[in-house]
């Protein structure tokens, strides 16, 4: 036996199926042909208006496809086992692990990457702070700066007084001044001392 007999066999059950099928809604059909509706509504009655005469008869046959009147290809399909089924089951479990393995690894990098965009955030706040404090030292560095330049200005007039000062002694010391007369005596106003 091939494993190609077994479709046939298989379509000749269908078709045998289909056949029974068939003829039981034919039968179907035409019971409700011969029924007779009291309200003139039923299905094998005119309803124009004008009160419908009862059919007595059967409804003319419906025509069915049946096989050779439409084309029907058959595309093989490979017999699928039960381990097929197991199979694709496992590979779907072990697709999911590696998702919920990336999902687990992609979390991991946002928390590794948040704690050092903390870090870097602190840093920066420090290193920021540490310049506050460095130009506030700069400015009072310049404010002694300018301070102590005051200071010397002023040491740097007074010492260029100073020396003008001493210039200008030095400059009297060396010109001869002139000799004091002595004041006339007046012997004629004096007073006379006792004689003891």
């Amino acid at each position: 036996m091939d494993d190609t007999d077994a479709p046939l066999r298989r379509n000749d059950a269908n078709d045998a199926e289909t056949a029974s099928a068939e003829t039981k809604m034919r039968l179907a059909l035409e019971r409700l042909g011969t029924r007779t509706s009291p309200t003139g509504g039923g299905p094998g009655n005119k309803s124009n208006g004008v009160a419908a005469t009862a059919r007595t008869g059967p409804l003319p046959r419906k025509r069915f496809a049946r096989d050779g009147d439409v084309p029907v290809e058959r595309v093989p399909r490979p017999a699928r086992l039960a381990g097929d089924a197991g199979f694709e089951l496992t590979e779907e479990r072990a697709a999911r692990q590696r998702a919920e393995q990336a999902l687990a690894d992609a979390q991991g990098s946002i928390s590794r990457l948040q704690m050092a965009l903390s870090r870097a955030e602190q840093a920066g706040r420090a290193a920021r702070e540490a310049v506050q404090e460095r130009e506030l030292a700069m400015d009072g560095l310049r404010t002694e700066l300018a301070g102590a330049q005051r200071r010397e200005a002023v040491l740097a007039t007074a010492a260029q007084a100073e020396a003008e000062r001493r210039r200008a002694e030095a400059k009297e010391r060396r010109t001869p001044t002139p000799a004091k007369e002595p004041d006339t005596v007046r012997w004629w106003l004096q007073p006379t001392k006792p004689v003891p």
